[in-house]
């Protein structure tokens, strides 16, 4: 299937159509360091006679070990298969023709809402050209979706900035995809979950700060009851699966492991940074998250260029809808650097 896709079709971290030659995958932004090894110890311990029955308790374990670490309670969280499936709940749920998502953004987001709000063009993009487009947004629309930090760009536009929009647009809707939130200075702590609007939805998940993102989990917050209701009346029975509240459980407990992990990729990306600055002209700088977005019209090149030297990064079409053309690269783990710092200085 994988085959017959051009490059900037490809999903991040799919690798299955590049044949068996190893190579350094940037072009997902997981924590390279994830996940935790206590994962493993956890999945050794498994009963498998546990697998017999139904994940009855799946939900609960996931949902009570998330809250914990967010610091809330559980009574306003939804727990679902990772923020993808939400996307597509949400999207099904709010009128198609009154809804809108601010690009560029994830690539679900993209394919399930078709209003696009874009910038205008003429240059790299900031948080106030955001932030003024999720304003104009929410005055024309019911519903408005973006992802912050955003994903591709890595630009966050402050919660107290997003919370001030939402109380000017009351009948307004705010959905927020924090994918990256816990890579920011202050972690969830800047989520948007503390601004107690009724008109905001925040989706969240643990699967790319710990490494996890072959399990499916994450959590839709609201304290909209009616709005949960819906949304819990749209999913299927089990949210998630037995196996993957285990894995994520048990993840979510490693808070010194996350917060030094993090560190550590952070520091990598800021050295990142300066590499592609001196080979690209134009960078995405400034940004509280492990990656970082290359803006060029030639990205498809450069992409085939890093390819030959075996690293593996995001390729963005500008020509596609919601996208601006470029590459988004993940920081690799101290000990892969040197792999894309000799891939960055070659020919």
């Amino acid at each position: 299937m994988t085959e017959a896709l051009t490059a900037t079709e490809w999903q991040g971290g799919d690798l299955r159509a590049l044949g068996e030659r190893p190579y350094l995958d940037l072009g997902t932004c997981i924590n390279r360091y994830g996940p935790p090894t206590s994962v493993g110890s956890a999945l050794r311990a498994v009963d498998i006679r546990s697998l017999r029955a139904h994940p009855y308790d799946a939900e609960e374990l996931f949902l009570s070990a998330y809250a914990d670490y967010l610091g809330i309670g559980t009574g306003d969280l939804v727990a679902g298969r990772g923020i993808t499936e939400f996307i597509r709940l949400l999207s099904a749920h709010f009128p198609a023709s009154r809804t809108a998502v601010v690009t560029p953004d994830y690539t679900d987001s993209i394919r399930w809402i078709a209003n696009h709000v874009g910038p205008s063009g003429g240059g790299p993009e900031t948080v106030e050209s955001r932030a003024d487009r999720v304003a104009d947004a929410m005055r024309r629309y019911d519903c408005v979706l973006l992802s912050n930090p955003n994903n591709p760009l890595g630009l966050y536009v402050p919660a107290e900035t997003l919370a001030a929009i939402c109380r000017d647009n009351p009948d307004a809707t705010l959905i927020v995809d924090e994918a990256y939130i816990d890579f920011a200075d202050g972690g969830a702590q800047r989520s948007m979950i503390w601004s107690g609007l009724g008109n905001v939805v925040v989706l969240l998940s643990p699967n790319k700060l710990f490494g996890i993102a072959g399990t499916r989990t994450g959590v839709m917050w609201t304290p909209d009851a009616k709005l949960r209701a819906a949304i819990r009346g749209r999913q299927l029975n089990w949210s998630i699966s037995g196996l993957d509240a285990i894995v994520a459980a048990e993840a979510l407990r490693n808070t010194g492991w996350a917060a030094h992990s993090r560190s550590r990729l952070l520091a990598t990306a800021d050295r990142m940074e300066a590499l592609l600055r001196a080979r690209y002209p134009v960078v995405g700088t400034g940004v509280p998250v492990h990656y970082r977005f290359v803006y060029t019209e030639d990205a498809e090149r450069e992409h085939q260029r890093l390819l030959r030297h075996g690293v593996v990064v995001r390729v963005f079409s500008g020509a596609q809808p919601g996208r601006v053309s470029g590459l988004r690269i993940t920081a690799p783990t101290e000990g892969e650097y040197p792999v894309l710092a000799a891939a960055l200085r070659a020919d």
